[in-house]
């Protein structure tokens, strides 16, 4: 029997996930600040939904490769028709806050359930499904969180950045950690006005790119999970959208790394399988 915690044949995984939060990034700047509600700013985010999403569904359709989109009740709201196509694709869609707001800046654990239940509720009625993967919108829980997720249903999350194999937390949910080394918006979240207050410019996509086949190599060479975080406003762009296909042929030559959902890998874990 392999010692791999993968289906048989399988050394690592891979996990490509999405969030698609289109204007909803900048919610919480918008509502306090005058300066965020304006044209301009909001189209920033709007390029995900209208220009991205098709580009990464075709990219994965031509792959048939599966991914997932963590995606907040109010765009799927506001973009009913890019979630169904997601949906309609078979991606998986995991909750993503209702707001993009931080869980653990929620005034009561009551509000913050509402947030979930809300969240959940534009899910069911434009899919017919609720989510059972969840990434918090600021990579940050309160002390309510996974328990709240828990009760409703949530069977996995991707928060934690402790480990590069997925575990089980105390409440049940499968955590399938990231980490910001393996996410675009450190690289390429640049606004040049009002700025953000984290922000290190734009970077040039060769060196970002190459040290993500890095990380898939040495992830893959010791048999964990490569789950790397990505925005469409952000990698939808042209040149990124390129660079990223490179990327999925390069780990696909390795023919031993199992492309999959969120979702699947928790499953897995779920199982006792792994």
């Amino acid at each position: 029997m392999s010692d791999s915690p993968w289906p048989d044949g399988y050394r690592s995984a891979a996990c490509f996930t999405f969030d698609l939060d289109a204007d909803e990034i900048w919610n919480l700047r918008i509502e306090s600040d005058d300066a965020w509600d304006k044209p301009p700013i909001r189209t920033r985010g709007d390029f995900g939904p209208k220009v991205a999403v098709p580009r990464i569904l075709e990219l994965f359709d031509r792959y048939d490769l599966r991914c997932t989109f963590f995606v907040p009740g109010k765009v799927a709201e506001d973009w009913p028709e890019t979630v169904r196509a997601i949906h309609e694709a078979g991606h998986e869609i995991g909750h993503h806050g209702y707001r993009h707001r931080n869980p653990s800046n929620f005034d009561s654990r009551a509000e913050e359930e509402a947030d979930v239940t809300e969240a959940l509720d534009v899910f069911d009625d434009l899919l017919g499904e609720t989510p059972v993967g969840y990434r918090s919108p600021a990579s940050d829980l309160s002390d309510h969180t996974l328990e709240l997720l828990a009760d409703h249903g949530i069977r996995w999350e991707s928060t934690f950045m402790d480990d590069d194999l997925p575990y089980v937390h105390e409440e049940g949910i499968v955590e399938v950690p990231f980490d910001w080394s393996l996410d675009d918006w450190p690289y390429f979240g640049y606004q040049m006005y009002p700025q953000l207050p984290y922000q290190n410019g734009i970077a040039a996509t060769e060196p970002v790119f190459d040290s993500w086949r890095a990380e898939f190599d040495g992830l893959h060479e010791r048999g964990r999970a490569f789950t790397l975080t990505m925005h469409p406003q952000i990698v939808g762009r042209a040149g990124r959208i390129d660079a990223l296909e490179e990327l999925i042929q390069h780990v696909l030559a390795r023919e031993d790394a199992w492309i999959t959902t969120g979702k699947e890998i928790a499953e897995r874990w779920d199982s006792g399988e792994s």
